[in-house]
């Protein structure tokens, strides 16, 4: 219905993709990024737009077939402390900085959308909110909420209030798959758990290791004995996944060392087999703690929980891609990816009905992709006709039906 709405803005919607590419802003400093957005929701006669949670925006489309239910639609806009080597001309002028997971195609996609719904008033009633959302990569040790958590907080949920959420994430895919959009019921994104790990021991000579407690050798048998968690203590047909990232300590070689410490990620996909995670990441510190004779001080942070697609919602999109953009713009899941997003909280936080959809997109490498995060990430920009011809469609019959 929308193809040549939507042919007709690609090259300025293109432009646009370009532009954000050329200056990707870190998380919690989307200043540029918030302002354009602002000022073309703005031009596209958007009901009202207004600056949320620090540089995040909530804009609505009223419909001109009277009251009715609220969708909204979702887009992060933050990038990755990333330098690029895509060799693209429109490469990140911001140098360490980059549009490496796609953020800069989901902004596009969401405005291009949002410029047909503002056209298109008259084909559905209720409204559809739309959420530019900062900090998505934001998760760390120090934070791990991410700006979803803080978005709803701040009340983009309500007023009026969200009777659905849906959104969509970049995937790298091979040219036959370009533009599906990959989809599943129930779990579609692992949640995730970070830990930090503190040993502190005694520090000694070198040739006199029995005056010490060694901090290094006290970590390090933590982290293979982290490892058994997963092959021997979660039930081997629930996926868990351990990750330890970063490691440091000592001073010289001929010091044991007093101090050392570590960080790690667990990834999962129910609730279970997180609490069994956290359960023996806690008795192997303090087993080691026993014979080592160090502390072991453990600090554990919930991250991202997992994304849980709703199965009537999930129902609706894969009928409507299937009318609107053909029966091949539909792939079924059989599993979930093994990556996390804070969108989870949306859906978590207020119960309200959420789908998650992956969009396909070839890279400027054709047959060879880089994943997600990588430095060589860099998405065709068609896709961006795709995503948005998806989202007006989804909304308009949500809303219709």
């Amino acid at each position: 219905m929308f193809k040549e709405t939507v042919e007709k803005y690609y090259p300025e919607m293109k432009a646009i993709r370009e532009d954000i590419h050329r200056h990707p802003e870190l998380s919690y400093k989307e200043e540029r990024t918030s302002a354009l957005i602002m000022e073309k929701l703005k031009e596209y006669g958007v009901d009202s737009v207004e600056r949320t949670w620090m540089t995040g925006l909530v804009a609505l489309i009223k419909g001109g077939k009277g009251e009715g239910k609220c969708i909204a639609i979702r887009a992060d806009m933050d990038a990755l402390p990333v330098t690029e080597e895509t060799g693209v001309e429109f490469a990140s002028e911001n140098v360490g900085v980059m549009h490496a997971c796609g953020h800069d195609m989901h902004i596009t996609i969401l405005l291009t959308a949002a410029r047909i719904l503002c056209e298109n008033r008259d084909k559905f009633p209720g409204s559809v909110k739309l959420i530019f959302q900062p900090a998505e990569e934001a998760a760390s040790p120090s934070d791990t909420t991410g700006g979803a958590m803080h978005m709803v907080e701040y009340g983009c949920m309500e007023n009026p209030h969200v009777d659905a959420i849906i959104a969509l994430h970049m995937n790298p895919a091979t040219p036959d798959h370009n533009c599906q959009f990959a989809i599943k019921k129930g779990v579609i994104t692992s949640g995730f758990d970070l830990y930090r790990f503190d040993v502190h021991g005694k520090t000694a000579h070198g040739s006199q290791p029995q005056n010490g407690n060694d901090a290094i050798l006290a970590l390090s048998q933590l982290i293979v004995l982290l490892q058994q968690i997963v092959s021997r203590n979660t039930d081997p047909l629930k996926t868990a996944i351990l990750s330890v990232g970063t490691i440091s300590g000592g001073s010289r070689v001929n010091i044991i060392p007093d101090y050392a410490t570590a960080g790690g990620c667990f990834r999962y996909y129910d609730n279970e087999t997180a609490k069994v995670i956290r359960d023996h990441t806690f008795a192997i510190a303090k087993g080691v703690e026993t014979l080592s004779g160090c502390k072991v001080d453990v600090q554990a942070l919930t991250g991202y929980a997992c994304v849980e697609n709703d199965d009537k919602l999930i129902d609706l999109i894969s009928e409507t891609l299937t009318e609107e953009l053909g029966e091949n713009s539909v792939v079924w899941l059989d599993e979930p990816a093994s990556g996390s997003e804070d969108f989870s909280y949306y859906g978590l936080a207020t119960g309200t009905p959420a789908a998650l959809m992956w969009l396909n997109c070839e890279q400027y490498t054709g047959e060879e992709t880089y994943a997600l995060h990588s430095s060589k990430c860099i998405f065709k920009p068609e896709a961006i006709k795709a995503g948005a011809e998806g989202f007006v469609s989804i909304a308009i019959k949500y809303l219709n039906s």
